[in-house]
């Protein structure tokens, strides 16, 4: 189910930016970058939340798409992560993530009904946890009341592609009916690129909004062995808080 409040929660971020210039003379922006005439490593963590909407652009999602309504974007839903960022003298800063992603569709024969005339309905859930490491890049000054950044990275995408509810027998001549749960899980190598908003709002925190794009794909096997390949890619729209220490 698609989920649009998350624009809301984005506006709201930026919104804030009009405070946050106050907030940052008075306190000086970052933990302790500035608070002796030596530099001080300066570390964060971050949480995200927002959404995620798959690209669906292989094998199995256009033969879904081609036989059942609906479409990859269908599992558009909420994405939630967790970053750790360590910002090296200087732009420069290192970052480890980790997300979960979690949408599910019901989605039913294009051209085949029952005997009764009803739809022939499954549900499609696909799971995606990403684990990476990359590199993020401030385009201005540490002192900046707002600060956008860009970034890279790549690491490991698990998955888990699910199909549970009716489905067609095509081998038999009364296209028989059946109940059945088809599953596979993997494990894939990814990459992203990312750009975003930080505005400090004191010594401590921030809050940021951001955007990453992943690309990551894999092939089916188990259960599902024969449809090709998943896509794993697709894009995340997230906005956040940030405590520096």
């Amino acid at each position: 189910m698609k989920r649009r409040w998350w624009v809301g929660g984005v506006l709201m971020l930026l919104l804030l930016a009009g405070a946050a210039p106050g907030a940052a003379r008075d306190h000086g922006y970052r933990n302790g970058r500035y608070r002796s005439d030596r530099y001080t490593p300066d570390n964060s963590v971050r949480l995200r939340l927002g959404l995620f909407t798959p690209d669906g652009k292989s094998d199995y999602f256009r033969d879904a798409e081609r036989d059942f309504t609906g479409n990859a974007k269908d599992l558009e839903d909420i994405v939630g992560g967790l970053d750790w960022v360590h910002q090296f003298q200087g732009p420069l800063g290192f970052m480890l993530s980790a997300d979960f992603f979690q949408g599910k569709n019901d989605q039913s024969y294009r051209n085949f009904t029952d005997n009764r005339g009803r739809e022939i309905v499954h549900t499609t859930t696909l799971e995606i946890t990403p684990v990476t490491a990359g590199l993020v890049f401030q385009l201005a000054p540490e002192r900046s009341p707002v600060i956008p950044y860009v970034g890279a990275g790549g690491g490991v995408y698990a998955w888990k592609l699910r199909e549970s509810g009716d489905f067609i027998d095509f081998t038999t001549p009364q296209r028989e009916i059946f109940t059945d749960t088809n599953q596979d899980d993997g494990a894939a190598l990814g990459y992203y690129v990312l750009a975003g908003l930080e505005v400090p709002i004191g010594s401590y925190f921030s809050f940021f909004a951001e955007g990453r794009w992943d690309r990551a794909d894999d092939k089916l096997s188990k259960d599902l062995a024969g449809l090709g390949t998943v896509d794993l890619s697709g894009r995340r729209v997230t906005g956040g808080v940030a405590w520096h220490f």
